[in-house]
């Protein structure tokens, strides 16, 4: 009698470990093709947007938009070059790692080497 109840036992397991499987299959088979749904949706969507860029971009609707706003663009009469003064730039200082006092200098050695700003 025990041993069929253990022979009973380890059928039904199995089979629950089938059905398990089954469900498991079936639920991540779904979840694909959601994920594939979704994927399709994001390509279209891509499409989409290139399209509207290359659309935004085209030199006739530019033109077409400057007719509308009367914005006139010319050519400059004379050509102009304005010469800036070199800013100076104090050099950077030099920081050494002292290697004595161990990780707590190391950590000192941080603090200093934070960048420092100067208004002039």
């Amino acid at each position: 009698m025990i041993r069929k109840f253990f022979i009973c036992l380890v059928i039904v397991s199995i089979f629950l470990g089938y059905v398990a499987q089954k469900v498991n299959l079936v639920r991540l088979s779904y979840e694909i093709d959601h994920k594939e749904k979704q994927y399709r949706e994001i390509l279209e969507e891509q499409k989409q947007l290139k399209f509207k860029v290359a659309f935004l971009k085209s030199p006739k609707r530019l033109d077409a938009m400057m007719e509308a706003a009367k914005i006139d663009f010319q050519l400059p009469r004379e050509i102009r070059i304005v010469k800036l003064n070199p800013i100076e730039v104090e050099p950077a200082q030099e920081m050494t790692l002292s290697t004595e006092g161990g990780f707590g200098n190391w950590l000192n050695w941080i603090k200093e080497a934070q960048a420092k700003t100067t208004r002039s």
